[in-house]
Parts: structure tokens; C-alpha cells; sequence
């Protein structure tokens, strides 16, 4: 048997190179550390950050599964190599170009560590509305097709076998009623359902924005991090957030593309932006910083990240959530054991 890919990269080695210079090392801020006399920039190699073992490893009949990595990388992250090499050296890209790199950057949304804890979070508040929303759209179509001579054929989403998914009857004996219930595990099978979907379908909604290149004013250089894509909502001088979306009108997307350059657009402004100033270039980049969710990227230390983005100091958190990723793919393989695959 092939041996499988276990290290994956939630941001590309491809795209992180745009900030390494000596033998593909680079600037590196940590926002958690376990001692104080760590220094607060280092130097990484780009094979040894902004990755974890088995993120997106599938168990498929009891045997791991790279699947999904060779998908995403076969096709978003090849597709998009020539496009970001256009970009990058300020050749224009046609629109099948510009569609692979939009895409590119979905990926780069969706997939990180910190996308996963906002999914989750949100996925607690609102699965049990979805799961009863969908159990009773089946129960009605079942129901309307007991008056019907011609059976249709349900609709199915082809990656909905990745999702964790439990059902089971509860019928007492003698009765001609009883319960269905349906259960839904929270953790990477759904994430992987949720990657596929959304890059699958909805980013298409990036090809329909305007977009900029915006280059950094002349002695200053983009930043980036473990967290590249900013979905801005801005609304008054020290007031705003990360929470906008790809479609919802006003947000601001943002990703760094190079230390020179960063593609740009807010949706429904369908005006291109050609210049911006050391002002507006100076809070691009603290906004990139506090989106950050592990680490800032860059190609030289910068000292004022650390007053952006204090780092914590935490010996405890620090080892817990080294430990956490550290038994990740154990942990979601045990927890997956009796849902349908």
C-alpha cells in the first residue's frame, strides 16, 4: 500500500514562499509561547509551519484516507500556481487565471485551524435546527409521495457520505408509531463535507466582486499569517470585525499575496482601488495581524506586531493545545466509530 500524506499545510508552502528568503525560511511572530524567553520573531522553515498531522485525513472502512488533501491540492492549489505567479509579477490575468486564484483564496478561508473553532462554535448553536429542519422536509416529501403513482428520485449530495451521520429507530413492540433520530458528529468529517461544499460551489460568489491589487507604499511590505483571508466589516474609525462573508454587501475580503502585493475587494464596490497610502497600508496590516490565529508571516521582523497583537505567555495552554493537535486524528477517528460513512 502507498504510504498516504500525513503532514498537511492548512496555508501553502506555495504561498507562504512569497515571504522566505534563505533556504525557504521565515519571519516568524507565535501569539502563544510557553516561556517568556522565547523570542518573539524567529525564523521557520516553510515545510515545518502553518501545518498539522492528518488535518484532513478521511477514515474510509477503517483505513486512513489522503484523499482530500490530493483533491485540494490537485484541484485549487496547482491550478492556481500559474495565476499566482502572474500576480505576483504584475502580468494581468485572464479570467479563467483570476477564477483559479479566487478560489485559491477560499481555500485559504476555509481550511485553517481557525476556521474549523468558528465552525464548530457555529455548527453548536445551529445544527439541531438544521438536522430537525431537514428530518421534517423528509418527512414531507415521504409523506406526498404516498399519492403519487410515479416515484421521484431523491436528490443526493454526492459528499454527503463524508459527514458523521447517525440514525436510528425507536418503536415500541406492538406499535405503529415510534421515533427517528438522527445524530450528527461535530468534528473533521463535517469540516471536510463543509471545505468540499464551499469549494465546490458557493466561492463562485468571489468571480462576481472587483477586485485590486494593491501595492505597498515604498518602504513598508505586507505581513500575512496562519489566518490569510480578512472578511472585514468596517464601520467607523476603531469600530469593526472579522465577521463578513464573501457575499454580504460592504465587507471588505483582503489577502496578501506577496510582501509587495495584496488583492483586494469589497463587495458591491465596483470600483478598482490603484494606490493606496502608509495610513490605510498601516491598518491593512494590523488588521491582518489581529486576525491572526497561531502566527504572523513575514519577511523581516517587525516590532510593532507585539504591541497589535500582545502574545500570551502560557506554558499550560501552550502544551494543552500542542497535545490537542497532537492526538487530533486519533481522537476524531475513535469519535467516528459507529457513524455511517
Amino acid at each position: 500500500m502507498d504510504k498516504i500524506r500525513k503532514n498537511h499545510h492548512y496555508v501553502s508552502q506555495s504561498y507562504l514562499k512569497a515571504w522566505a528568503h534563505n533556504h525557504h525560511r521565515i519571519w516568524t511572530y507565535r501569539t502563544l509561547v510557553s516561556h517568556s524567553a522565547v523570542p518573539e520573531w524567529e525564523q521557520s522553515s516553510i515545510r515545518s509551519i502553518a501545518n498539522h498531522q492528518h488535518l484532513f485525513t478521511r477514515n474510509i472502512m477503517g483505513n486512513d484516507s489522503d484523499e482530500f488533501e490530493k483533491w485540494m491540492d490537485k484541484e485549487i492549489e496547482s491550478p492556481a500556481q500559474i495565476a499566482l505567479s502572474k500576480a505576483r509579477s504584475h502580468s494581468p490575468l485572464n479570467k479563467h487565471e483570476l477564477e483559479h486564484l479566487l478560489r485559491f483564496v477560499a481555500l485559504h478561508d476555509i481550511r485553517s485551524p481557525a476556521s474549523y473553532i468558528e465552525h464548530l462554535k457555529r455548527w453548536g448553536l445551529e445544527m439541531p435546527g438544521i438536522v430537525e429542519g431537514a428530518m421534517q422536509s423528509a418527512i414531507s416529501k415521504i409523506e406526498a409521495e404516498q399519492y403519487r403513482t410515479h416515484f421521484s428520485v431523491p436528490e443526493t449530495n454526492p459528499d454527503s457520505e463524508m459527514i458523521p451521520m447517525r440514525v436510528t429507530k425507536e418503536i415500541e413492540d406492538k406499535s405503529e408509531v415510534g421515533i427517528l433520530k438522527t445524530e450528527v458528529l461535530l468534528g473533521r468529517g463535517l469540516w471536510l463535507f463543509s471545505i468540499r461544499h464551499l469549494l465546490s460551489n458557493t466561492y463562485k460568489v468571489l468571480n462576481k466582486h472587483v477586485w485590486s491589487i494593491l501595492h505597498a507604499p515604498e518602504g513598508m511590505g505586507w505581513i500575512t499569517s496562519d489566518n490569510p483571508v480578512l472578511k472585514l466589516n468596517y464601520y467607523k474609525a476603531g469600530s469593526y470585525d472579522f465577521k463578513g462573508g464573501w457575499g454580504n454587501k460592504g465587507s471588505e475580503i483582503i489577502f496578501p499575496i506577496s510582501p509587495e502585493l495584496l488583492l483586494y475587494s469589497q463587495v458591491g464596490n465596483n470600483t478598482r482601488i490603484n494606490t493606496v497610502s502608509r495610513e490605510l497600508a498601516t491598518a491593512l496590516n494590523r488588521f491582518i495581524a489581529e486576525n491572526a490565529h497561531r502566527h504572523v508571516f513575514g519577511s523581516k521582523p517587525i516590532a510593532e506586531i507585539s504591541e497589535i497583537l500582545p502574545r500570551t505567555v502560557d506554558k499550560v495552554a501552550f502544551d494543552d493545545e500542542k497535545r490537542e493537535w497532537g492526538t487530533w486524528h486519533a481522537r476524531q477517528k475513535e469519535s467516528e466509530k459507529g457513524y455511517q460513512k
